[in-house]
């Protein structure tokens, strides 16, 4: 109850998230729990199956019961928000249980109040107030739109007969909550970086605000038609509004608003609350997420619709069960078309929807259509590059990690990632290149946590250029904040084996062995030192033990060749004996 959502103290001074949501992380807790300490991802997602569908269940009973909608646009509408394939975020990926839970919240406030607005007596009245501020309490400690529903409330006691007598109440307690929970987390401005929200820190202001515009009607676009999706939107997947209203981006907007106020129109014509409410029920969860206000951590959040959906399906429905648009008159065609139009959408949705599932079943598949979608998404060009990287496909992380650099010069991960491909590709002068870049100033990535990383492999790629004496400072410095590295080891002790700092050398061998027991290069590597050391027993047996384990490795092969000839001979052989290196990707 003390730390942010991420873990981070709310009150230590260093940086904060400043999400609160303590409810969300004790489920994870007590799962945690019950699976016997052991993090498994099936039943975590299980519980967020098992919430999604309750959820869509509360919304075909708001939509029937509460709305009063036939139940064949209920069943459709309902369908619609069952199926979104953005909820994919909320189920499969855990941080967007938030969303899901707090919104169970927010449908239940719903159904708690009445659907024409605040009735009966004083005491009716005063226990449903509290009510549904508990459970705006309660949905907002899962995610802070929670708190929101207070908000939608009271837009729909404005759409009653008795506006001002059921709003205020909602309204007072809204700011009480919002002042309490600002209070608790010590104000709401988070700080958060350029990658994650470059808009903020660009400094024309009407730059920023058509860019934020944009990311209103480009949620628009997932809400209504989701096909390009993306695990995450920062920087750059989409660019910067720099010609504000002369770029063409700025039709996506205008549609986006046109809409709105087109429904509203249709509601206001037809005096249908239902509409109305569910337009509100769209634009009041929005807000949080829209930037106006305070700056949020993602750029767009696929996640953050999910409490909006809600409002669309009440659209839908609401559209959907209109007999006119205009009263007294027909719809003529347009009624017929309107079941097929919303059975078409059902479709696209279900479609969609399960090819993202099988996306989201692995890296590879996730991150390789996101940035195809999205190509400009430095985020998912790096991590299409991590997963190419990972199953030894360089080249072609390269080109990706490369595309990746383009859009974000300053990210030191990336220059690592591709360091590493250079080191394992033999290419170390290249390496070494893109590692002093990072040492030269932009470390962004780097902490006490892998800041060794980069000292280590840049001792190793020195070392693999035969620079021994610049390698050694740097292979050391890495090993202090960090020894459990076994390539990192055995190349400090390579080094000193070839300036005959034989003992030295041991040294570093033993260490890494004692990290990494089987590692039979470190073996026959310290069987070697030990030999040179004159040691012969030890390091003889040493060598023939990693010769036995893996004969396959021509270096074992020739040095138990060796030892053989020693034995025959009483004599040192001529050749040398054979050292090993191996290196480990990482941070």
């Amino acid at each position: 109850f003390s730390n942010d959502f991420w873990g981070n103290p709310l009150w230590a001074g260093g940086w904060t998230h400043k999400s609160y949501r303590p409810l969300v992380v004790l489920s994870y807790a007590w799962q945690y729990k019950l699976n016997g300490g052991v993090i498994r991802p099936e039943p975590l997602r299980a519980f967020n199956v098992a919430l999604h569908a309750a959820n869509s269940v509360l919304v075909y009973l708001l939509l029937l019961r509460h709305c009063r909608i036939p139940w064949k646009w209920a069943t459709v509408a309902a369908g619609l928000f069952a199926t979104h394939p953005v909820h994919c975020e909320n189920i499969i990926y855990l941080v967007g249980r938030a969303d899901a839970m707090a919104t169970a919240c927010w449908l239940a406030a719903l159904f708690v109040w009445p659907a024409q607005g605040a009735s009966g007596g004083l005491r009716s009245r005063m226990f449903r107030v509290l009510l549904v501020a508990s459970l705006a309490v309660i949905g907002g400690i899962c995610k802070e739109i929670g708190f929101v529903v207070l908000l939608q409330l009271a837009a729909s006691e404005l759409l009653g007969r008795q506006p001002l007598r059921g709003a205020v109440p909602l309204l007072s307690i809204f700011f009480i909550v919002y002042l309490g929970r600002s209070w608790y987390t010590d104000g709401t401005k988070a700080g958060f970086s350029h990658v994650d929200t470059p808009v903020q820190y660009h400094a024309d202001l009407w730059v920023r605000t058509w860019t934020y515009l944009y990311f209103h009607g480009k949620y628009a676009q997932l809400m209504v038609f989701p096909w390009t999706l993306s695990w995450d939107y920062s920087l750059d997947a989409l660019p910067l509004m720099l010609a504000t209203w002369r770029d063409v981006r700025s039709l996506l907007v205008l549609t986006a608003y046109l809409g709105i106020v087109s429904l509203a129109s249709l509601g206001f014509s037809t005096r249908s609350r239902r509409l109305l409410l569910g337009i509100s029920n769209i634009i009041i969860p929005f807000v949080p997420a829209s930037n106006l206000f305070f700056v949020v951590g993602v750029t767009v959040g696929e996640r953050l619709l999910y409490p909006c959906n809600v409002g669309f399906a009440m659209v839908v429905a609401s559209v959907g069960s209109m007999t006119s648009t205009i009263p007294g008159k027909s719809v003529g065609k347009s009624r017929s078309l309107k079941p097929l139009i919303a059975l078409a959408l059902l479709m696209v949705f279900l479609t969609r929807g399960s090819l993202r599932v099988y996306q989201w079943s692995s890296r590879e598949t996730l991150f390789g259509p996101d940035a195809m979608a999205y190509p400009r998404s430095t985020k998912a060009r790096h991590q299409y590059g991590t997963v190419l990287h990972r199953v030894g496909r360089f080249d072609e992380a390269l080109v990706h990690f490369n595309a990746s650099l383009q859009i974000f010069p300053q990210s030191a991960l990336t220059e690592y990632c591709m360091a590493q491909i250079y080191l394992e590709t033999g290419r170390a002068q290249q390496a070494i290149d893109h590692l002093e870049n990072i040492f030269g100033g932009h470390g962004l990535g780097f902490g006490r946590f892998n800041l060794y990383a980069l000292y280590v492999d840049y001792g190793f790629a020195l070392m693999m250029l035969g620079r021994y004496a610049e390698a050694i400072p740097q292979l050391a410095h890495g090993l202090e904040l960090n020894e459990d590295v076994p390539h990192g080891l055995n190349a400090l002790g390579y080094t000193y084996m070839q300036l005959q700092r034989y003992h030295e050398a041991l040294d570093a061998f033993q260490r890494g062995l004692r990290y990494d027991p089987e590692n039979f290069f470190i073996m026959n590597n310290l069987g070697v030192a030990h030999l040179l050391a004159g040691n012969l027993e030890v390091g003889a047996d040493m060598v023939t033990a990693a010769f036995q384990r893996d004969p396959e490795t021509p270096a074992f092969a020739k040095n138990v060749q060796l030892i053989g000839m020693m034995a025959q001979t009483n004599r040192w052989p001529n050749e040398h004996f054979a050292l090993e290196l191996f290196y480990n990707r990482g941070t």
